[in-house]
């Protein structure tokens, strides 16, 4: 019996999911901190542990009028996920002083984190008006476009931006995204390229280009890979990706080095398992160990089909017809009607 092993696909997120979520209200109140705030504040910062949070707070004390304080603060809230604190802050800030354009796109940080894209579009609007050669709002704007598929707006904005700084590396890796994400794979590997030539340690733009070059089964992706690691040599996706990679270009020995390299730090990565077994299954023709990478990945994920299915066939290619019936069967527990163990069985 032949059958094809599932082919797992590499993913890069290279821009964050934004999610549609009411945003609390923002409470009014004076640009002065009062010396309960400062307290309530601080005694947040020991809650949540965090030096820079009560460094921030001892600041403000002496200094309750500094709106790059607040700013600073807002931040800081963001990075702890207390968005209603880092929101009141950064509108503090810019009531304060409204000449900053750093200050209206902390406001947006807050939003996106926030998860309110309706607000984060219409202050990127304001700040479009109020500061019109502010890069970072045009390319959030691009990066808001793209998120819902406006692939046009979004280059536009690009290209708004581009036209003030046309070093921009972020604009380009911005640029590629759309364009790849649109299926215009050669301008997206263009505006990649570019943007490395913009900054040469831009790793999530060689391993963009290495995924595309990947899904040809370019070698050439190898390379990119190669490049992102130099970059980050701890980066276990594009570890495993470039393992992937091997494989599917027939360079098993390699590739199976790459996936223990991976499982001797991570014991959890279930594809790993399911992909060595389908190496020794297939090419090396070690059904002993197939049979326990593919349990390993069945330990990982019980409701695997596609690696009860692979440890259903290794057992019949062992003669253990009870074995494989077992997996077989489980596999149209999870799936009913999966074509492939239903052979099994006729098989069997």
């Amino acid at each position: 019996m032949n059958f094809n092993f599932k082919q797992t696909r590499f993913i890069v997120f290279t821009i964050s999911a934004l999610f549609l979520l009411s945003l609390n209200s923002c409470k009014s109140g004076s640009s002065e901190t009062t010396e309960s705030e400062n307290k309530t504040a601080d005694s947040l910062s020991i809650k949540l542990n965090s030096p820079q949070l009560k460094a921030i707070n001892a600041e403000l004390v002496k200094n309750p009028n500094d709106p790059e304080l607040y700013n600073t603060r807002a931040t800081i809230y963001i990075s702890l996920k207390q968005l209603p604190e880092a929101v009141n802050d950064a509108k503090r800030a810019i009531r304060m002083d409204s000449t900053k354009a750093n200050f209206y796109m902390t406001l947006v940080d807050a939003y996106y984190t926030q998860n309110n894209t309706r607000l984060a579009k219409d202050l990127l609007e304001i700040i479009e008006k109020k500061f019109p050669d502010n890069v970072d709002a045009l390319l959030k704007l691009s990066e808001l476009y793209y998120l819902v598929k406006q692939y046009q707006k979004g280059i536009d904005y690009v290209n708004k931006a581009l036209k003030i700084n046309d070093r921009s590396a972020k604009a380009y890796y911005l640029k590629g995204s759309i364009y790849r994400e649109s299926g215009d794979t050669g301008r997206a590997i263009s505006s990649l390229e570019t943007a490395i030539e913009q900054d040469i340690k831009y790793e999530n733009a060689f391993i963009d280009i290495a995924v595309m070059y990947s899904a040809r089964k370019n070698p050439i992706a190898l390379e990119y890979y190669n490049n992102a690691l130099k970059i980050n040599p701890y980066n276990d996706n594009t570890i495993y990706a470039r393992a992937k990679l091997l494989q599917d270009l027939g360079k098993t020995d390699e590739a199976i080095i790459e996936y223990k390299s991976i499982l001797s730090k991570n014991k959890n990565c279930e594809n790993c398992y399911y992909n060595l077994g389908a190496i020794y299954l297939e090419i090396k023709k070690d059904n002993k160990n197939a049979l326990e990478n593919f349990t390993n990945a069945i330990a990982l994920n019980p409701n695997s089909v596609e690696a009860y299915f692979a440890r259903g066939y290794t057992y019949s290619k062992l003669k253990d017809k009870e074995s494989a019936k077992a997996d077989y069967n489980m596999c149209l527990k999870i799936q009913p009607n999966f074509e492939a163990a239903i052979q099994g069985l006729n098989e069997l």
